[in-house]
């Protein structure tokens, strides 16, 4: 049921989107969803587009999160990112994404104190899941 919502959606006048750039649209992101290396990104315990508002020292910072999921013992941040083409490894991630990504897991770590709080970059285009060692969003935090 997915694709033909997809391309329902896709299809309305308001985006005015030609038809090889509908299917593009619903393609890349159908590949997101069924891929099974995600299913936990999108199973029980996850969240989609959550707000995230905080003060960090001095900073105030206002977001939405792509995706979140608790667990027992960790949580993790995943933010889709469509850059073209895609880096190959974190060294070749946009600095603004990495200290995106650091603001974020600040504000997540003060809300889920005692759990590890991990971040990964989603790359539609693929797709690809790549993790962001903690060591790198280290050197972005206020």
């Amino acid at each position: 049921r997915r694709d033909a919502a997809a391309r329902r959606f896709l299809a309305r006048p308001v985006h005015r989107l030609p038809a090889a750039e509908q299917a593009e649209i619903a393609g890349e992101t159908l590949a997101v969803l069924a891929h099974p290396g995600f299913a936990a990104l999108f199973g029980p315990g996850s969240e989609a587009e959550l707000p995230v508002v905080g003060l960090i020292k001095d900073r105030a910072i206002s977001g939405r999160i792509d995706r979140l999921v608790v667990t027992e013992t960790e949580v993790q941040i995943v933010d889709y990112k469509t850059l073209r083409p895609v880096p190959a490894d974190e060294s070749q991630v946009p600095e603004a994404y990495l200290a995106q990504l650091a603001a974020y897991r600040q504000a997540i770590a003060a809300i889920y104190p005692g759990k590890t709080v991990r971040c990964a970059l989603l790359w539609t285009e693929g797709p690809a899941l790549m993790p962001i060692n903690a060591a790198t969003l280290d050197r972005y935090e206020s």
